[in-house]
Formats: structure tokens, C-alpha cells, sequence
């Protein structure tokens, strides 16, 4: 700002010898070089704002992990926090138990890493129900409350189900991306369902009957062992 001062008062001293269309240039000149300087400063506020903030986030970023580490937990007002800066957030693994009001801010994130929690509330199912990708694989078990809350996401991984119902397969094959890698075995009606999903992983299914594998030769992406997909081969259409 002393730089755009002294360049004025350079110009200022210039204006007395100067007259007619030269003073009109000069009084040109004057506004933009103070305009220049203004927009400057403007600039180098914004950058170190910037700059400040940015040093925040990764401070409270750091102190969120390490609490997640250490205990398993994180407070209501982190989780909002987390909801408000962060479309995808890896590190929530760590979580191993969550509140209500926990599950609504973080149901705003598009990416959900939740593998550490082993067991949720219908409630709360369908809060984190508003996410594009949610991850549950700490989850041994859900209620058909919970099914038809989950069957509005996008991409569902659930591999630590070993077992589920027939009515909750129905409902989640609405989903588009479905893991279900902890189930040993599906039922005729579980695989017509599943039919319907367009990328689906049974990695632990061993043995499929031809029902079955009838079904499932319907869904796009496909991931089982290699002696049940042998069977679907027959049933896809050429």
C-alpha cells in the first residue's frame, strides 16, 4: 500500500505540469493504480484466510482420528462437523458405536466407511440411509425395518451377514450395488430377488442349484466362485 502512496504522490506532483487531454490520462492512471492496490490487498487477505482455515481443518481432522483411535467414539457436534466439509471419509472405520443424532449428520456424507459399528437402530438405519455408499460389514444381523431403510442406497456392503430372510433380500434388491460376501448360501426366492441387482458379490456362496443359477445369469456384474459361475454360463443368453 506505501508502493501505490508513493506512486501517487509521484503522479500527483506530474498533475501540476501537465493540462488538457494529458490531465484526463493522468487522472485515468490515478484510478486504476489505486484500484490495483486495492484489489491486491483484497487478494492477499483472502489467501491468508484461506491459509488460516485450512490449518484448522487438518488440526481438528487430526484431533478427530486420534480420538477415533484411542476410544471408538466421536461427540455430536464432531460428526456434524465431519458432515458439513467432507463428502467421503475413510477413517470413520474406526467408529465403534454411534448416536442417533450422530447417524443424521453423518447420513449427509455421500461416502460412509462404517465397518466398526456391529449393530445400529432402525432409527438410525434410516438416517445413514440417505448416504450414495454406505459400508456395514460389522453387522452380523438387521431387522426388516432396517432392510427397507438400507434399500435406498446406492451401494450397500454388508458382508458380515451369514444369514437373511427372504422378505429383506426383496427389499435390498432394489439397491444397485449389493455385497452380501459372508452368505454361504441364497435361497430360490433370495436369488430370483437378487436377479434384479445390476452389480451383486456372493463371494461365499460355494454351491448353487440350476434355479438359481438361472436367476442370477440375469445380473450384469456378477462376482461368486468360480463353480457357481460355471453354472450361470449355461443360462445366459448368448
Amino acid at each position: 500500500m506505501l508502493v501505490c502512496f508513493a506512486q501517487s504522490i509521484s503522479y500527483a506532483r506530474l498533475y501540476h505540469t501537465i493540462g488538457g487531454n494529458e490531465m484526463k490520462r493522468f487522472l485515468i492512471l490515478m484510478l486504476v493504480l489505486l484500484v490495483g492496490c486495492g484489489e491486491a490487498k483484497q487478494e492477499a487477505l483472502r489467501r491468508t484466510e484461506q491459509e488460516a482455515l485450512k490449518r484448522t481443518e487438518q488440526e481438528s481432522l487430526k484431533r478427530i482420528k486420534a480420538e477415533l483411535k484411542s476410544s471408538g467414539t466421536i461427540t455430536d457436534e464432531d460428526a456434524e462437523y465431519l458432515s458439513q466439509r467432507h463428502e467421503e471419509l475413510y477413517f470413520l472405520g474406526d467408529l465403534t458405536s454411534i448416536t442417533n443424532e450422530q447417524a443424521e449428520s453423518l447420513g449427509k456424507v455421500a461416502y460412509l466407511r462404517l465397518n466398526g459399528l456391529t449393530s445400529i437402530t432402525d432409527e438410525q438405519a434410516k438416517s445413514l440411509s440417505k448416504a450414495n455408499s454406505l459400508f456395514l460389514d460389522g453387522l452380523n444381523s438387521i431387522t426388516d425395518e432396517q432392510a427397507e431403510s438400507l434399500s435406498k442406497v446406492e451401494v450397500l456392503v454388508l458382508n458380515g451377514l451369514s444369514s437373511i430372510t427372504d422378505e429383506q433380500v426383496e427389499m435390498l434388491s432394489e439397491v444397485k450395488t449389493l455385497n452380501f460376501n459372508g452368505l454361504i448360501s441364497i435361497t430360490d426366492k433370495q436369488a430370483e430377488s437378487l436377479s434384479k441387482v445390476c452389480w451383486l458379490e456372493l463371494k461365499g456362496v460355494a454351491s448353487i442349484t440350476d434355479q438359481q443359477a438361472e436367476s442370477l445369469s440375469k445380473v450384469q456384474y456378477l462376482y461368486i466362485p468360480t463353480s457357481c459361475q460355471e453354472l450361470i454360463n449355461e443360462y445366459k443368453i448368448p
